[in-house]
């Protein structure tokens, strides 16, 4: 039931590590390159990429950025 509370409401807190990979999808890095860099499966990137989309109610990378970026959780 939480779970799906998360799911259906956009503009959820991003934890820790999903603003750490947003930032780095700002820097321009590739899945492959954030899941070397964290130490990461490529699938956990994927993963926490779904979340993040969910979390900001968007559905590209660019996107995610500029909502981040216009809310003050990432810095470009």
């Amino acid at each position: 039931m939480r779970l799906m509370d998360r799911v259906r409401a956009p503009g959820g807190v991003l934890s820790p590590r999903e603003t750490e990979v947003l930032q780095l999808v700002a820097e321009g890095l590739s899945n492959q390159q954030i899941s070397q860099r964290l130490f990461l499966s490529q699938a956990t990137v994927k993963s926490h990429l779904v979340h993040i989309y969910t979390k900001l109610g968007v559905d590209s990378r660019t996107a995610a950025v500029a909502v981040a970026t216009q809310r003050g959780i990432i810095r470009r």
